[in-house]
């Protein structure tokens, strides 16, 4: 079951810009893409540009995780009965999922590594192999950030191998 097409709504009440990301999800094309590049892209900012270490990057994308999980469970709750379980312009699961694979130090290693983590959390996340089909099966407001939680998840490991690949042929990926 795939996020399923509404007609644009006009945001009329909290939860309903919770859910959007105040609007992102009303974007025409790519609402869930342009929502992730907009969450990672203060971790390739802070990991090219200043001296912030990658663990502390990783703390301000493990509590934003945290408010944005909180705030979606919340918000999705109660846009459902009017919206339906996983409607396309909620894009608060793709902020919670773009979180947890910034988590994984190889995501801040620099420009080529920032883009195969947020290019892999959006084929994850779009294509929903298993676990993530499974969650995504489900109608509870859990279930609408979990198949991302876990898109995040598989992504960020992902992205980590490839790094681990990529040093161990002595391919340097420099920020």
């Amino acid at each position: 079951m795939a996020a399923h097409k509404i007609p644009r709504p006009k945001l009329s009440t909290l939860p309903q810009y919770v859910a959007t990301m105040f609007g992102i999800g009303l974007l025409p094309i790519m609402p869930g893409s342009y929502c992730s590049l907009l969450v990672a892209l203060p971790g390739l900012y802070l990991s090219l540009f200043t001296t912030i270490p990658t663990q502390s990057i990783a703390i301000g994308y493990a509590i934003g995780g945290v408010v944005f999980a909180i705030a979606g469970h919340w918000s999705i709750k109660r846009i459902q009965d009017g919206w339906g379980h996983d409607p396309s312009v909620v894009v608060i699961d793709e902020a919670v999922g773009m979180c947890i694979t910034m988590l994984f130090p190889a995501a801040c290693g620099g420009l080529a590594l920032w883009m195969t983590a947020v290019f892999l959390f959006r084929v994850f996340d779009v294509m929903k192999p298993w676990p993530m089909n499974v969650i995504n099966d489900r109608t509870e407001a859990w279930a609408v950030m979990g198949d991302d939680a876990v898109a995040g998840l598989v992504a960020g490991f992902s992205t980590q191998l490839v790094a681990t690949a990529l040093m161990a042929l002595g391919i340097a990926i420099a920020p």
